[in-house]
């Protein structure tokens, strides 16, 4: 029993890759628009805050999982809250996970329909997303998802050196004047760049899984240092290239921008680009259903094979209730609060809570 579970642990270092690929999803493509909205030319500022936050939550989310030997969220629930409190914590716990993974799904379709194929249904996107999805884990696990996260990144990390074309057309002037931007107006956009770095709170399930746990802070941190740093440098980038106004109306701005980029081969890139995003938000998809799996196991005692089939199903049923983008846009937009509560608020009360409780035990 003690190897094969030693063969289940994952190499400290995949860490970094699964932090950093479950945040970097859609919210790339357009985020610039809607903090720009906000903070104007001073919204790259407002993302590197948010990461500097997302710092210091990976630090709090490390401590409190060391604090205990509880070892992941769901154990941590009933150690806090009690048998049915707990059960109640895991159960909102696992409707923002399903949530968060149904919004990506339906958000790349909703690009894909816009982009490429408007006649196509949106309930058949989602469905060969959920398809692909159940392939991928049935069988697979934390090992399957981790080696997901690690061969897409490889695949698409050169995507990076294109967004460097359209800087031939960048007006650096647009980034004048810096700090112009008010505290409350800085403060929406760092809220408004949460959605893009959600994710990270993936460390909550995936922890007990990680070898060398004494150095998963480590790596989690590196992962957050090149997430926030391809955000901010997407959104300078946009600013940069885009007019004021030309950016407050610009939904999808990076996709946008990589309209420019020309191959004598290809003369549509974005034709390229859409389809191989699927690659970028896989990740997501895969460790968002991952974990909604475990959490059905530590809840209902229902094996994940089996909650694989019936949270995939659950998702389907969320996603084809929304028949148009509008209301598409508001359910991603209600997902993002739920996401800002437990990923960026509530990592502090349960740290708070797991002191608490241990210094009761203690006495």
């Amino acid at each position: 029993m003690g190897i094969a579970k030693e063969r289940t642990l994952l190499n400290v270092y995949l860490v970094m890759f699964l932090v950093h690929t479950s945040q970097i999803g859609l919210g790339i493509i357009g985020v610039q628009r809607v903090i720009f909205v906000e903070a104007k030319q001073d919204a790259w500022i407002a993302v590197i805050i948010s990461g500097l936050l997302v710092h210091l939550i990976i630090w709090i989310i490390c401590k409190t999982l060391q604090a205990t030997e509880h070892d992941d969220i769901f154990s941590l629930h009933t150690f806090v809250y009690g048998k049915t409190i707990g059960a109640v914590m895991n159960l909102l716990f696992i409707a923002y996970l399903l949530l968060a993974y149904t919004s990506i799904a339906l958000g790349y379709v909703e690009m894909v329909l816009t982009w490429m194929y408007p006649d196509f249904p949106l309930s058949g996107g989602v469905l060969i997303l959920i398809v692909l999805t159940i392939y991928a884990l049935y069988g697979g696990g934390i090992r399957l998802a981790a080696g997901v996260s690690f061969i897409t990144f490889f695949l698409t990390i050169w995507i990076v050196v294109l967004m460097f074309a359209p800087l031939k057309y960048a007006e650096w002037i647009h980034l004048l004047p810096i700090l112009e931007a008010t505290p409350s107006q800085m403060a929406r956009g760092v809220f408004k760049t949460t959605y893009t770095m959600l994710g990270f709170e993936i460390l909550y399930v995936v922890y007990p899984f990680i070898k060398e746990k004494e150095k998963v802070l480590k790596f989690a941190q590196i992962g957050v240092f090149f997430t926030t740093f391809l955000i901010t440098a997407a959104t300078v980038f946009a600013i940069v290239f885009f007019s004021p106004k030309q950016l407050e109306v610009t939904i999808w701005a990076s996709l946008s921008m990589f309209t420019i980029v020309k191959f004598s081969f290809i003369e549509r890139f974005e034709y390229v680009l859409i389809p191989l995003w699927l690659l970028v938000i896989f990740p997501n998809l895969v460790l968002f259903m991952w974990a909604v799996t475990r959490g059905g196991k530590a809840v209902f005692h229902l094996k994940q094979k089996y909650g694989l089939f019936f949270f995939s199903a659950l998702a389907f049923f969320i996603a084809i209730s929304f028949a148009k983008r509008a209301t598409i846009n508001e359910f991603i937009d209600q997902v993002g609060y739920y996401g800002f509560g437990f990923s960026f608020v509530y990592p502090f009360f349960l740290y708070t809570f797991v002191k608490i409780k241990k210094r009761f035990r203690k006495r």
